[in-house]
Order: C-alpha cells, then sequence, then structure tokens
C-alpha cells in the first residue's frame, strides 16, 4: 500500500507543476526603488569602398523607477536616468566617457549626455505593467553635434532609456500577458519602431520556487536617417534576435533580461549602398535600492 501511495504521489507531482499557472499581477512596495543596469555591446561592420570598417561600443546605462505610490488598481512611478559611461573604438578612434567624471562631462559628449541625466517623468501602470498615464507623454532632446552621430546611434538602446512608454503600450515592468499563462503557453506582441516595426513571440519556460522564466524570439525592421558633415544616410536593417526574461514569482518584477541580436541592411550615402552587419547584446539587472 505504501509503495502504491509513492508511487501515486511522484507522478502527480510532475502533472501539478506543469499545470501551474501565473498572472501577471505586479506586486510594488510603497517608497521602492528599483536600479536598472543595462549593458549594451554593439559591434557593427560596414564595407565602404572595397574596404571593411569595424565600430565596437561598450555603453551601460543606469536608471531608476521609484515607486511613489502603489494600490490594488495602478501604481505610480518616477524615472530619472543616473549614468551613461562607454567605450568606442572605431576608424582609428578610441574613446571613453563616464557621467561622473567632471571632465568628461565638459568634454565633446558631455552637453547630449547632461540633457539626458536632466529628463524624467512619471507614469501610472496597471496591474499587468500597462503604461495607462506618462506626464510628459514626449521627450524631446536637443540636437547633438552631426559629428557624434556614429558614437550615439551606435549608443541608442543606451540613451533611449530616457524615454517613456507609450500610453496603452507594456511599460519596462510588464512581462506576461494580460490572461494567466503556464509552461510552454506563448503570447506576442508588435510594436513600432524607429521607422519600421517590431514583432516578438514569448513562451513561458519555466516557473521555480522563486523565478518565472521567460523565453522570447523576434524579427524586426527600421529604416533611419541621419546627417553627418552635411551628408544625408539612410539606413534600412533587419534584425532577428533572441533573449530571455527572469522575473521574481513573489512580485513579478523583472530581474534579468538579455537579448542577442543580428542585423543586417545597408546605408546609403552620396549616391552610394554600403552593407551594413550588426550584433547587439543588451544585458538588463534590476534591484531594489531601499
Amino acid at each position: 500500500m505504501k509503495k502504491f501511495l509513492y508511487a501515486f504521489v511522484a507522478a502527480a507531482f510532475p502533472v501539478f507543476v506543469v499545470a501551474q499557472k501565473v498572472t501577471g499581477k505586479l506586486v510594488f512596495q510603497q517608497g521602492q526603488v528599483l536600479a536598472v543596469t543595462m549593458e549594451v555591446k554593439n559591434k557593427v561592420g560596414q564595407e565602404a569602398m572595397g574596404n571593411n570598417i569595424d565600430f565596437n561600443v561598450d555603453g551601460v546605462a543606469t536608471h531608476t523607477f521609484r515607486v511613489t505610490n502603489t494600490t490594488e488598481d495602478n501604481h505610480t512611478l518616477h524615472h530619472d536616468v543616473k549614468k551613461i559611461t562607454f567605450k568606442f573604438d572605431g576608424m582609428g578612434q578610441k574613446r571613453s566617457f563616464d557621467s561622473d567624471n567632471a571632465k568628461d562631462m565638459e568634454g565633446f559628449f558631455g552637453a547630449p549626455v547632461k540633457d539626458i541625466l536632466g529628463k524624467s517623468y512619471d507614469m501610472i501602470i496597471d496591474p499587468s505593467g500597462k503604461a495607462l498615464i506618462i506626464k510628459p507623454e514626449k521627450i524631446e532632446l536637443a540636437k547633438y553635434d552631426d559629428r557624434l552621430a556614429i558614437v550615439f546611434n551606435m549608443l541608442k538602446d543606451v540613451t533611449n532609456v530616457v524615454y517613456p512608454p507609450k500610453k496603452n503600450e507594456a511599460s519596462f515592468f510588464k512581462v506576461l500577458p494580460d490572461t494567466a499563462v503556464g509552461i510552454n503557453d506563448t503570447w506576442s506582441e508588435i510594436s513600432d519602431t524607429e521607422g519600421g516595426k517590431m514583432t516578438t513571440v514569448y513562451k513561458l519556460s519555466a516557473i521555480t520556487d522563486s523565478t518565472i522564466i521567460v523565453d522570447l524570439a523576434g524579427k524586426s525592421s527600421s529604416v533611419t536617417k541621419t546627417e553627418m558633415m552635411g551628408t544625408s544616410m539612410v539606413t534600412t536593417t533587419s534584425s532577428n534576435y533572441t533573449g530571455k526574461i527572469i522575473a521574481d514569482k513573489a512580485t513579478g518584477i523583472i530581474r534579468e533580461k538579455t537579448i542577442t541580436t543580428e542585423s543586417t541592411g545597408s546605408t546609403e550615402a552620396m549616391g552610394g549602398n554600403m552593407p551594413v552587419t550588426a550584433k547587439t547584446t543588451i544585458t538588463i539587472v534590476v534591484k531594489p535600492t531601499e
């Protein structure tokens, strides 16, 4: 009889784990501050006049969300960008920057970074993380020197943390869909990107005692227009990306997110067409500070 009971429990337990469902409801604490560190490694290869030119940028952005109000129906968070650092290597030039360094802030890159650090926004999100109200709804940055175009284009994932989500779209904290999901359930998201579209498919791959793990994969396309030294450039790219999100099971709040993107495309300038390839790796870590 005991052997039969043990066998029944052992057989039933995996079924229970597989059948487990989770919801996207977020749990915040009043006054809580969440520090978000985004690390970006971006390598771009461009062919020009028969020569291959490589550009490498490693950038880090640190920003925070302070929970200013939380109820059963919604959460209010205040966002600030705290720090930006990067290292650039390309076309025989090496540059580095740290916004905590006063000398760097007085230099070539200081003004646009100071503009970013001076911006903030407040947002109200619903229990699953969809943006309901954003103030201001749009953040405008001053136009930077054209000579910074190459570096800042490669750093756009870092500098874009300054921008709020769009109303009625997913905020940074939305991980799961509005309905309960279980292991191997999938859902998709389509969003507008700069001059293009992004389609992402998510899959709930695991539920542990303390975490929810979601795999993601998707495609995007973009057309970017820039001007450098009086020359107009139009870059068209197609990208494929994969990644993983780890969220806290008790609160639904994201802990880590990694995305690797591989892109191909071309840049049109001065009547010529230059092939472009890129690989970008993004690692995001979220930690409570209070």
